[in-house]
């Protein structure tokens, strides 16, 4: 059994793969996803939002949308298969890895390590629309580890391959650079072999994505974007709650008597070390420290516990309506500002979780609380495509 194979890529034509590529649908409001449907014929946004729609859309309209993007020759498919190189650059971040097809069965035999868990009911609508549209349109984010026997040889033919002209190279609207290099079957299936001798890899995002392929009986594996650990940026996913019915100042006295609580302090300007929680509200910011560095306690499970649920009332952080969850790219300004506008809020920011504890908490079996991590590369949909069967 190949645990890593090379696919039948199915990617957008070379002259429009700028404007074939889309963000997720999901990061656009609905002014600008109506925009877009409107000045770009060739975003892949038409085959997810076919005929316009920006409300739900039925499966089987998508899969005819992909039809015609395939018919008309603005999708096309590889001549054999391989696997690709691809780059993405932002100012804060490079990472560079392979676009490659994960063997079904060596998935769930446990080679791609999980930390987060899933709703399932969500999985069920996830693995309806796989089914009916037969297309995986966007890779998972995938972690290969550091210090791997394979490693070595692994980034010597990346060096090899960056130093080649690229097939794609062309930077979006969002400030990021993307560059491809298409593999030919000899690199291809060396690459592919390389990543098979890893003794295991780690997903960083897509996990409802990962749950619902394979429930799908057509899918023969599961379409990846392999880059190093080291090259993963890891941003924390901070919290607001609404409501309580105490004070912070006095909740926060209460919380300090805890054995588990070193102290509770100002805020300050100073960063968040792993093992502190940034309280923000209208009244005053500031900081718990918990006792020791435990590497197996997560700090937004803690907060889950003795906080959100104890203080707040909250025994279900993921569908409480009174819940929020903000992205590791708003800073404490940011939160701040929140904080002073929604008076009946409390904001939490959290330091990010090191890839090491996910690792760690990965290879236990163990899971996060929900939206734990932010985790970049985002990866664009309709760049690279995988037929199921």
């Amino acid at each position: 059994m190949a645990r890593v194979r090379p696919f039948r890529l199915l990617h957008p034509a070379a002259d429009k793969v700028h404007l074939v590529a889309s963000r997720s649908y999901l990061t656009y409001s609905p002014e600008e996803l109506e925009d877009k449907l409107q000045r770009n014929p060739f975003s892949y946004l038409h085959v997810i939002h076919p005929e316009g729609a920006v409300g739900s859309v039925e499966p089987q309209s998508v899969r005819a949308a992909l039809g015609s993007f395939l018919d008309r020759g603005w999708i096309v498919a590889a001549g054999q298969p391989g696997v690709a190189v691809y780059r993405q650059e932002t100012e804060s971040y490079r990472c560079t890895g392979w676009v490659v097809l994960l063997d079904r069965q060596a998935v769930e035999d446990g080679m791609l390590r999980l930390h987060e868990k899933t709703l399932e009911a969500r999985e069920a609508v996830f693995a309806r629309y796989l089914s009916v549209v037969g297309c995986q349109a966007e890779p998972v984010l995938v972690a290969r580890p550091a210090g791997a026997a394979p490693n070595a040889a692994l980034d010597a033919g990346l060096r090899v391959i960056e130093a080649q002209r690229p097939d794609w190279d062309f930077t979006t609207a969002d400030r990021v650079r993307h560059t491809v290099w298409l593999c030919g079957p000899r690199t291809s299936e060396a690459f592919a072999e390389g990543l098979a001798e890893l003794p295991a890899l780690y997903l960083a995002d897509g996990h409802h994505r990962v749950a619902s392929t394979l429930q799908v009986a057509e899918a023969d594996g599961l379409l990846a974007y392999v880059i190093p650990e080291e090259e993963l940026v890891v941003r924390a996913y901070h919290r607001a709650v609404a409501g309580g019915g105490m004070s912070p100042s006095e909740w926060l006295e209460r919380l300090a008597a805890r054995d588990d609580v070193a102290e509770v302090v100002p805020l300050g300007e100073e960063d968040l070390a792993f093992g502190e929680i940034g309280v923000l509200h209208a009244t005053g910011r500031w900081r718990i420290r918990l006792q020791g560095r435990d590497e197996q306690r997560v700090d937004a499970a803690w907060l889950e516990a003795a906080v959100l649920a104890d203080v707040f009332g909250v025994a279900d952080t993921r569908n409480d309506q009174r819940m929020r969850y903000l992205a590791g790219t708003e800073d404490r300004e940011s939160l701040g500002k929140r904080a002073q506008a929604e008076p009946d809020w409390t904001f939490f920011e959290l330091h990010p979780v090191p890839t090491g504890q996910i690792k760690a908490i990965a290879d236990a079996h163990g899971t996060f609380p929900p939206k734990s991590t932010w985790i970049e590369p985002k990866l664009r949909s309709g760049m690279f495509l995988h037929l199921h069967g």
